[in-house]
Order: C-alpha cells, then sequence, then structure tokens
C-alpha cells in the first residue's frame, strides 16, 4: 500500500511501482482518446484522462471478491496520440500498439474514446487468434455497414467485428436501424435486447454460457441505463443496472478465456463526477474477475 502522504501515482488506482511496472504487470491500461466518429455528444476523447484520475479513489480492496485485485499487477501506458488522418489510419495505430501487447503476454484493457477503436483492436486479436468470440455489452447494435461516410464509425464496430470474430454475441441493446435489423435477420449474431432483462437475467446468462473460443469483451458505456449513465455519446433509456452489469461480467470471467477488454464511450460532463467514478470501478471489478480467475 502506498505510504500516507506521499504523492500518488498517476497511474490507474494510484499504484506504486512495484504493482504497476511493466516487467510485473499481466494487465496493461491502454488509454485512447479518441472521438473523430462521435455523431452526437462529443467529449469522448477526455474519457480516459477523467477515468484515471477517478480510479485514484476506487477502493483497492474489493469486497465481493474479498481479495485486492490491483495485485495481479496493472500498468498504464501513455494515452495513444490521435491521429487526424481519419479513423481507419487510428485503427491501424492501435493495432500495432495492440498487437505489441499480446506479443508480450499481456492482458490488455483499453479505454476510450469512442467505440471505433475497438475495429482495430479486434484485427490485432485475428492476428494472433485463429478464432475468438466477442461478447458486446452495448445500447446500441452499431451494426451500420458504413455511417458518415465512413466504414470504421463507432456505428459500424460490430459490423466489422462480424467480419473477423467467430462469433458475436450482443447484450444490453435496445435501439438500432432498419438497415441493422436487415442484416440480423441473415446473419449469426446473437442479440439478447435489453428489455427481455427487464425481470431477469436468466436469458443473457445463458448467451454468455453458450460462447465458444477465446473471448474479447467491449463494453460501451452506454449499455448502462442514461439515469445512471448520463455522460455518454449516445445516451440511452431503458439499460442495465451496476448489479446487472457486473453479473453479466462475472459469469463471462468465470465460465470462459477472457483475453481482452475495452471499455469506450464515456463523455465526462463537468462537474458530475459518478459516471467517471462508475466507469473506474467498473474497470477494477473486471480486474478482479480477471485475478480471481487467474488465481
Amino acid at each position: 500500500m502506498i505510504a500516507e502522504g506521499l504523492a500518488i501515482p498517476q497511474n490507474f488506482a494510484g499504484l506504486p511501482p512495484d504493482f504497476s511496472r511493466w516487467e510485473d504487470s499481466h494487465v496493461v491500461i491502454l488509454p485512447v482518446p479518441y472521438d473523430l466518429t462521435t455523431s452526437y455528444q462529443s467529449g469522448g476523447r477526455f474519457g480516459p484522462q477523467a477515468i484515471l484520475e477517478a480510479s485514484l479513489q476506487v477502493e483497492l480492496y474489493d469486497d465481493e471478491l474479498e481479495t485486492e485485485p490491483y495485485e495481479i499487477g496493472i500498468h498504464t501506458l501513455p494515452p495513444l496520440e490521435p491521429t487526424v488522418a481519419g479513423p481507419e489510419v487510428m485503427s491501424g495505430k492501435i493495432q500495432s500498439v495492440v498487437e505489441d501487447l499480446l506479443e508480450a503476454k499481456k492482458f490488455p484493457l483499453i479505454i476510450g474514446g469512442d467505440h471505433s477503436i475497438t475495429i482495430g483492436v479486434l484485427k490485432a486479436f485475428a492476428k494472433r487468434y485463429k478464432k475468438f468470440s466477442v461478447l458486446q455489452l452495448d445500447a446500441h447494435a452499431d451494426l451500420r455497414d458504413s455511417y458518415h461516410g465512413t466504414t470504421y464509425s463507432h456505428a459500424c464496430v460490430a459490423r466489422r467485428a462480424t467480419e473477423i470474430v467467430s462469433s458475436l454475441t450482443q447484450i444490453g441493446i435496445r435501439n438500432y436501424s432498419a438497415e441493422e435489423a436487415e442484416f440480423l435477420e441473415g446473419s449469426q449474431v446473437k442479440l439478447i435486447p435489453a428489455r427481455d432483462l427487464q425481470s431477469s437475467l436468466e436469458p443473457a446468462l445463458k448467451a454468455i454460457d453458450s460462447i465458444k473460443h477465446p473471448l474479447y469483451i467491449t463494453l460501451d458505456v452506454d449499455v448502462f441505463d442514461s439515469s445512471i449513465m448520463p455522460a455518454t455519446g449516445t445516451p440511452e433509456p431503458g439499460g442495465l443496472d451496476w448489479y446487472a452489469v457486473i453479473a453479466l461480467l462475472r459469469r463471462a470471467f468465470e465460465k470462459h478465456e477472457v483475453v481482452g477488454c475495452d471499455v469506450v464511450e464515456l463523455a465526462p460532463i463537468g462537474g458530475m463526477k459518478a459516471p467517471d467514478f462508475l466507469v473506474a470501478k467498473l474497470i477494477y471489478k473486471m480486474i478482479g474477475y480477471l485475478y480471481k480467475a487467474k488465481s
């Protein structure tokens, strides 16, 4: 633990070197402050810094798991500098960094930034894993082929995923277009809408249990109901609550080999710290479930 009176390191959770050095860390946090494809409320580029700042207030002991997950080692990389050359170029830049993390046998945990950043991450995983699956927790299907002139938009991330991964399971969805509905009819995507989870999480838990292959988790914070997560690019009513989301995440880590994660779309609101803290604690919960699975 950090001695009282000493300066708090400016990394995720404010960890001292013994638990945050590159060499000794299993988890590597990659901040990607990029929101060029945001289509409603901008500000996702400020999300990673807000998460890191809020993480300094997260208690390191997890009362649910009765352990201190930071002991797995959590290294925080410098923010990946955005490019103005367009989302496809940025995707390639992200892919290159994540490929290096996988080569170093680290667990990549990417924090955004808008959801377009996930495309480059998945391309990196596709180079390492012959088959892997994606679990997407989100309010939106993100299955458009193109949006606002690019196939690398945040609204296209799941469509690109279907071209890369073995299977895609979407949970919490409650908004998509006619184009996306038509695509879903002919696809193998398993979509569990939020309305089916109001009385029970069982449909989502069964969907998670049925996933095969190593699993990558992408979580858009708008999966939460907008009453507790207003600080996001495209907030939606009718979403999931805190305990529902962490129950789904815990099940995923218990049942599968989770090989990486991202958490995207936090757009901080000035003077409102609760959403920032929610996301920071959520990330620490994910690390906790990974730590429990590894121990």
